[in-house]
């Protein structure tokens, strides 16, 4: 019995060695293209560690190749994939300032929105800074790569992002009601009516712009009559 157990400890033992020289024999290539797809490899693997060390070893060796400025697209993806939003977007944004006429730069400029949107807090009530951020790069996207693939997902996001700043101005104004500040409640109604009247066109953003007409109507009619008494 412990025969075979030390039988089996030194096959694994001998198994990791021979994945351990692999994985140095590809990382020591001559080929940028080489180390590159072994750090997708271990991406899309979710091998986290080891991929990163594979892309900052394509950009280390290989600063001229092709593949060093996937690598860091690639890095980008990596905080992504890991729900570091924050970071994704910088990675993503950093790629398209310095390489705004690659092929991926439009793939690039869509993540950097996604990841401002995703990044963006779900409770209304918190900052809502991110999804201005992924309202702005949207629209930067769709001014500079209108024809990409990925316009249609853009619009999406822009889209989402703008009926969470409309939410946001619909909880302040409700807020302001509630605390009987009516003069500041009827200004957040009337400016989420003028700056979001293109929501419309959705349930959700119908559904806001109703209730925003509704509260300037009713307080509109409550300070007339203040006024008059």
């Amino acid at each position: 019995m412990r025969t075979q157990v030390i039988k089996r400890s030194l096959a694994v033992l001998a198994l990791v060695g021979m994945i351990s020289c692999a994985s140095n024999e590809l990382k020591n290539s001559e080929s940028p293209e080489v180390v590159y797809n072994e750090g997708v490899r271990l991406l899309e693997d979710k091998n986290y560690l080891e991929a990163a060390d594979f892309l900052q070893e394509v950009r280390r060796r290989f600063p001229q190749s092709r593949f060093a400025i996937l690598s860091e697209l690639k890095a980008a993806d990596m905080d992504f994939m890991q729900d570091n939003f924050i970071e994704a977007a910088a990675g993503y944004g950093i790629f398209v300032d310095l390489y705004p006429n690659h092929a991926e730069a439009p793939y690039a400029l869509y993540r950097k929105a996604l990841s401002f949107f995703n990044g963006a807090p779900e409770l209304i009530a918190r900052d809502q800074s991110s999804a201005s951020d992924a309202v702005e790069t949207s629209r930067f996207f769709l001014k500079r790569y209108a024809s990409s693939n990925h316009a249609k997902e853009v619009q999406e996001i822009l889209l989402k992002s703008r009926l969470k700043l409309a939410e946001k101005e619909a909880y302040i104004a409700r807020f302001y009601r509630k605390k009987e500040a009516y003069e500041s409640s009827l200004r957040r109604w009337k400016a989420l009516t003028k700056d979001f009247s293109d929501l419309s066109t959705s349930d959700e953003g119908s559904k806001l712009l109703n209730e925003a007409k509704e509260n300037i109507s009713e307080l509109e009619t409550r300070s007339k009559g203040e006024s008059s008494t």
